[in-house]
Order: structure tokens, then sequence, then C-alpha cells
């Protein structure tokens, strides 16, 4: 059986201290190559690198992943999960975590299993930014959630900026909802990088997210 290519020539960077989105219809690749830069795939030929060095298991502590459809384990509340991710993780922070608790409105004493789509993915995200990896990546942090979930983790993406220290790679299909938030965009389509964008240069010339997407993609 003949292999399918998911990704060709696909090549981009991303400035430090960015939020870059990386957007594109269904089935383009957005997050086989979310899991190449995580080091949690490989590629067949050519090199993906973090700060500089290769992808892979040395670079896991620099890098912070949010993956698509990931489930946290329901047999646990959202207390004894954070307890246990603090032990897992060499970089965690304790005080993010509780500042994070407070912003994100998580109940401690819920069980994971009885929380709503909207909860459980603010714990997620609260699990990826109570970490101090300087590259935080989120796969469709929004699918399923409602309303008020998806601004109160957009803003806390705005408020874990403040500092210029973090770096922020998003999959999204949530355009409107990120659009005065990224600094970039990466479109990637059937596998290949259509377009690579300065947002201010877009909005400098009359552009929005939204209408470059549809230009690509239309």
């Amino acid at each position: 059986m003949k292999k399918k290519m998911i990704l060709d020539q696909v090549s981009f960077e991303i400035p430090k201290g960015s939020i870059t989105g990386l957007l594109g219809p269904n089935g383009a690749g957005k997050s086989s190559l979310l899991r190449m830069i995580a080091g949690l795939s490989s590629q067949d030929s050519g090199t993906v690198q973090v700060f500089g060095q290769p992808a892979g298991e040395k670079m896991l502590g620099k890098l912070s992943l949010l993956p698509d459809r990931g489930s946290l384990p329901g047999w646990l509340t959202a207390e004894q999960w954070l307890s246990f991710a603090a032990g897992i993780y060499p970089d965690w922070n304790e005080q993010s975590a509780k500042q994070l608790i407070e912003r994100l409105k998580i109940n401690l004493d819920t069980s994971i299993s009885a929380m709503s789509r909207g909860e459980e993915a603010r714990l997620q995200l609260l699990t990826c930014l109570s970490r101090t990896a300087p590259l935080i990546i989120l796969d469709e942090p929004f699918t399923g959630v409602d309303l008020i979930s998806r601004e109160q983790i957009a803003s806390t993406v705005v408020a874990e900026m403040g500092d210029g220290e973090r770096t922020f790679l998003i999959a999204t299909h949530d355009i409107r909802e990120m659009e005065m938030l990224f600094d970039r965009l990466v479109l990637i389509g059937d596998g290949q990088i259509k377009s690579v964008e300065d947002v201010e240069q877009l909005r400098q010339h009359g552009k929005s997210v939204e209408s470059c997407y549809r230009e690509v993609f239309a």
C-alpha cells in the first residue's frame, strides 16, 4: 500500500515571544505538524528544530503541549490531577498553578468525569501553562467549548504573554475568537505551507485574519 504524504516541504519559523496561529482546513496536517514539533512523532526527511536544537525527547522540557482531543483521568478530582501533574513535570510552577486556578475558575473538588467539556478544557490549559516551558503548543483549544470558557482561555493566553518570554503556537479553526491575539499566521493546506503572514502588516493593508484565510483557501 502506498503511503500518503501528510506534510511536504514545510518550512517556517516562529519568533520568540509571539502568538502564531497555525490555520488550515480539516486534514491539512496541523496536528501531525504539531506532534513533530513536540517530538511525539518523526518525519521521514528534513529536520524540526526547537530553539535551535532537534525536536525530540531532549527538548520535551522546553515545550508544553495541549493535544487535540486530549483527555484527563476521569476518576481523579481536579485537585488530585494537579497534585499528580506537579509530581511528573520537573518545571511545574506551583505559584502559577494557584493563580491559574483562580483565573480559569477551576473547582478543585470536582471529579474530572463530572466536568463539562469547557471545564475540562480549562483544566487542561491550566496544566499546560503551569509549567515554565518557554514554548506553548495548543492544538484546537476551543473544540466543543462554551462561549464563557473560550473567553477565559483566550484572556489567559494574553495574560501569559505579559513578560514576552513565552511563545505560543496555536492551531485552531476559531479564527474570529483569536483574530486579535495573533502576531503571525502560518496557513497550511494539503500538507504544504500556503502562506506565512505578519498580522500587523495585514491590518496595515486593510485585511483581517479571516479575509486572509479566505483568500488562501476559498
